[in-house]
């Protein structure tokens, strides 16, 4: 047993989002905003995160930040300080997938291990490794990742996990879903529990990009895969499918890290860099940081 307090900190957002991109087969239905998150945990000794953001300092990224229409960026030491952590507290980060978004900022974390699904890691190898025609499969892509990554394996820092994992730290699951949004972008499964009581929560990564992909467009239940995906469409759907019966049914719990819905839908604050942060669970005795 074991219980995390959970926030979900804004570390960018992109005012102009193409809607067909987050939402497939919604074409010529104009933009929406999307929020760049990553979430942090603390408990049971630990101070954790679920993804890294980007390196604003790499200039391969500085290009896909500038395609993207990624604004008000801030460093992980400024978005960390809001409830009162460094990039040095953190011990363990969990990697959802490799796309810049998610993994780019892995150096900004010296003293913090790593998990990434080994199929994750060598797929991308692969998929670097084909023709030029091929590369618009690596869109949200920096190939530098990748090697960062296999570095950082080569130097004990980041584990390869096979497939699902129980219980990696007390509580915590590790969920894959193969060859959708990515070649195995992996769910993180939180389950806090309180007076024999669990409450379950899933960091779903990209497995949904808003929370349309999982309701349906106008709450209809019919499950929308997303517009940017290398594999099919139909296993974007079923891995929406796996993470609502993984949540119990409860979608409140599934945390949809791009959506900007999140700081209505959780007790939420914007800080004065027009960052939001989210606490979506404080665990008994840790004290709030909103402001008052």
């Amino acid at each position: 047993m074991a219980v995390y307090s959970i926030w979900l900190l804004e570390y960018a957002h992109v005012p102009t989002q193409p809607i067909s991109s987050v939402l497939a087969g919604q074409h010529n239905k104009g933009t929406r905003e999307l929020t760049f998150t990553y979430i942090a945990l603390k408990g049971e000794g630990h101070n954790i995160l679920i993804d890294v953001g980007t390196n604003n300092a790499d200039s391969y990224t500085q290009q896909l930040l500038i395609r993207d229409d990624v604004v008000d960026w801030q460093p992980p030491d400024k978005v960390l300080a809001k409830i009162e952590l460094t990039p040095e507290d953190i011990d363990t980060i969990f990697i959802t997938h490799a796309h810049y978004d998610h993994i780019d900022n892995l150096d900004a974390f010296p003293n913090a291990h790593f998990y990434l699904q080994s199929k994750e890691l060598t797929g991308w190898m692969w998929a670097m490794s084909l023709d030029r025609k091929f590369g618009s499969m690596m869109l949200a892509l920096n190939p530098g990742n990748i090697i960062n990554a296999m570095n950082k394996v080569k130097d004990g820092r980041m584990t390869l996990v096979e497939g699902e994992s129980a219980n990696i730290l007390p509580g915590i699951h590790l969920h894959p879903e193969y060859d959708g949004h990515t070649f195995a972008a992996q769910a993180i499964i939180i389950d806090n529990t309180v007076n024999d009581v669990v409450e379950r929560w899933i960091a779903a990564g990209d497995l949904a990009y808003v929370r349309e992909n999982i309701t349906g467009i106008g709450n209809d239940g019919v499950y929308v895969p997303l517009g940017l995906g290398f594999g099919s469409q139909l296993n974007m759907m079923r891995s929406i499918d796996k993470i609502i019966e993984l949540a119990n049914g409860n979608i409140d719990n599934i945390i949809v890290g791009h959506e900007i819905d999140n700081w209505k839908r959780y007790p939420s604050w914007k800080t004065s860099d027009g960052l939001h942060v989210a606490e979506l669970y404080l665990a008994p005795g840790e004290l709030s940081h909103r402001p008052v």
